[in-house]
């Protein structure tokens, strides 16, 4: 048994999936599929959807039996379907559970549906559902053993950029987001924080100059009302964007990736997809 990833790429150029697997980390194989002629040609090819299991050739093996079929004899590949994308995504989310690396933690975490769509709207706000190739240069660590009371910890690079967690004192959340200093531009919003029992700091990295720290105080539910305030979005994807554009440019790996759970992100990834509104031509 091989503990790896079974994904479902897609491409612009082709009418054709790609169906495969690897014990390699997801970015480093879509950089082989898109360097690779036989592939490339088809190309450039992007991420659809993945799973990190226990036994990927296992997983690989029942979708490519299954999809059998709708195999694309192509010149020199072996793993190109003739499918729509959602049909791979469906089957290959029928996957036992207990395949999927760390699906208990998820569940633990995201049985507080509050807490799956705090993370799910932070993803969706700072860009990180645009950058799920780079998993392993950005971390998503849930409920970590090391650090008593935490939900989670997201890091990019080596920068810790939000994490939330259990006062001990009172048993209430704190929760803790790195954004450019440009939020400081929008008191309304600093006042919300402060109301909420936070405050907005510079944050002690010295790679990043414009960055702060803000904290505040509230549940899951009220912690995403957060999102909805002038210019938090804005300052999110100002620092965000351009520290993954940095990770991005050199190939960059965080030394967090083995604590990252790939199985969370696919949950958050798996409830996008399920909650897009269809493109209409009426």
């Amino acid at each position: 048994m091989a503990q790896g990833f079974v994904y479902v790429l897609v491409s612009p150029n082709s009418n054709w999936i790609k169906i495969g697997g690897t014990e390699k980390p997801i970015a480093e194989r879509l950089r082989g599929i898109n360097g690779t002629p036989s592939y490339s040609d088809h190309g450039p090819w992007t991420l659809s959807d993945f799973l990190h299991v226990t036994d990927w050739r296992r997983v690989e093996g029942e979708l490519h039996k299954h999809f059998n079929k709708h195999n694309v004899p192509a010149p020199k590949t072996r793993e190109l379907f003739d499918i729509a994308p959602h049909e791979a995504r469906e089957r290959l989310r029928q996957t036992n559970k207990l395949l999927r690396v760390g699906y208990e933690t998820t569940d633990k975490l995201f049985r507080d549906r509050s807490a799956k769509l705090f993370l799910y709207r932070l993803f969706e706000l700072s860009g990180l559902f645009g950058s799920l190739d780079l998993q392993g240069a950005w971390t998503l660590s849930i409920l970590p053993k090391t650090l008593g009371g935490r939900s989670f910890t997201l890091n990019i690079g080596s920068h810790e950029v939000a994490f939330s967690s259990l006062k001990p004192s009172d048993g209430k959340l704190s929760h803790f987001i790195i954004l450019d200093r440009l939020i400081l531009d929008y008191p309304d919003t600093i006042i919300w924080i402060g109301n909420h029992g936070g405050e907005v700091r510079e944050a002690n990295y010295k790679s990043a100059k414009r960055a702060v720290v803000i904290n505040f105080d509230e549940t899951f539910a009220g912690a995403e009302r957060l999102f909805k305030l002038d210019g938090v979005r804005r300052a999110l994807v100002a620092y965000w964007y351009d520290a993954l554009a940095d990770l991005r440019e050199r190939n960059a790996k965080s030394v967090f990736a083995r604590y990252h759970s790939y199985d969370a992100v696919a949950e958050l990834w798996a409830y996008k997809l399920a909650n897009e509104v269809p493109f209409s031509t009426s």
